[in-house]
């Protein structure tokens, strides 16, 4: 007995020793050679060289991950819990270059690149963000915040054209990182009232609707309120100012919240209105990095597992043939992971897919298919979404 319990505790000092080292050297950039295919479709090789690039990126950051500790790390005999690195670990490629390339056929494409992959927090690496953003088909931004400084009325600044301190204060943020935002100017120009306060209410669709008429990709939106205290210490009344600002932010072609954040700031000033613009500041800050966090954890899981789409499908005939469509799809589509139907009413159906790669690979491959008898033709798409047309 006594040896068995020896036994069990020096195994679990080399494990713990092992994720230890393991914790230590994920901070430390590693450099791996990969090798990644891509399907020739419609005699397009520049899109299957893309593809094989983000193929070999993949299974480049597969192999540091596999490399720093097995997945499978169950002994059952002495009760150790499998850790399943790949889906715990956060991982990203800071930068690549291809150092090989060609057709393995006529419908492959084939790329080796040299990648460095790190497996560590990417908030601070800039060459590591600005690489996801490109990766992502660089999203752009648009930032919409009702800010109530102290002695101000709520809602009296919600058709302004001029950035409030809240909104200043994210945009700077999310751009030194290397994010893009829409023309904020032109945005509250052509917004009226009514719709601004429904957005800031919380009416998501609405708020995708906005940034999808300007160009963003992804929208934040959220409320910023300063309020004044006075407290006493040692027989003298100190004032200051303190702020609350919460957001979300919204993908605007499926009206997914994809990340949500508050923060508090406080910044004592004699003034109150200067106090309270420099709480918001504070607060600003620290949400934005809670923000750019999430939405970069969300775009990462994107590249390296799979995007989540939604797929529309127009001039459906009937139920058996949506069924024939739905059943073939990930047959016909490489890389299409999971289907599942959202809404069907007469010649109209809403699919959500998942799959590794973007809404342009999904319609490369969709575009002129003949699935079962079926005509497939792409007639619109935006970064998560594509419509088609069944013949």
């Amino acid at each position: 007995m006594i040896k068995q319990a020896a036994n069990i505790c020096l195994i679990f000092c080399l494990f713990m020793s092992g994720l230890i080292s393991a914790q230590t050297d994920s901070d430390m950039a590693k450099e791996v050679t990969a090798t990644g295919m891509g399907s020739i479709i419609n005699d397009d090789v520049a899109h299957a060289r893309d593809d094989a690039i983000e193929d070999a990126l993949r299974k480049g950051l597969e192999q540091v991950m596999g490399l720093m500790v097995s997945a499978e790390t169950l002994v059952e005999n002495y009760q150790l819990i499998e850790d399943n690195i790949f889906s715990k670990t956060q991982g990203y490629v800071q930068n690549y270059e291809v150092i090989q390339e060609g057709r393995r056929s006529e419908s492959l494409y084939e790329v080796t690149v040299k990648a460095v992959v790190k497996l560590s927090d990417l908030k601070s690496d800039l060459d590591a963000i600005q690489t996801l953003i490109r990766r992502k088909n660089t999203p752009r931004m648009m930032v919409l915040i009702e800010e109530t400084n102290i002695g101000e009325t709520p809602g009296m600044h919600l058709v302004t054209t001029d950035l409030n301190t809240a909104e200043t204060a994210i945009m700077d943020q999310f751009m030194s990182k290397g994010f893009r935002f829409v023309d904020q100017q032109t945005v509250k120009a052509n917004l009226d009232r009514a719709a601004a306060a429904a957005i800031l209410k919380g009416n998501i669709a609405k708020a995708a609707a906005l940034g999808k008429s300007h160009g963003a990709e992804v929208v934040v939106t959220g409320k910023a309120v300063a309020k004044a205290t006075e407290t006493e210490a040692f027989g003298t009344k100190i004032r200051s100012q303190q702020a609350t600002v919460t957001a979300r932010a919204i993908r605007t072609d499926t009206g997914d919240i994809i990340a949500t954040g508050s923060a508090q700031g406080a910044f004592p000033h004699i003034d109150d209105m200067t106090g309270g613009a420099k709480a918001i500041q504070k607060a600003c800050a620290q949400l934005s990095d809670d923000l750019m966090q999430k939405i970069l954890d969300r775009w990462q899981s994107d590249v390296n597992v799979g995007a989540t789409m939604t797929l529309k499908v127009q001039g459906i005939t009937g139920y058996s043939q949506l069924k024939k469509f739905e059943a073939s799809l990930k047959y016909y589509v490489r890389g299409l992971t999971t289907v599942t139907r959202r809404e069907y009413s007469g010649q109209y159906a809403t699919f959500e897919v998942e799959m590794k790669g973007n809404s342009d690979d999904l319609a490369e491959r969709l575009d002129g298919q003949n699935i079962d008898g079926i005509q497939v033709r792409v007639i619109a798409m935006s970064q998560n979404s594509v419509t088609v047309e069944l013949k």
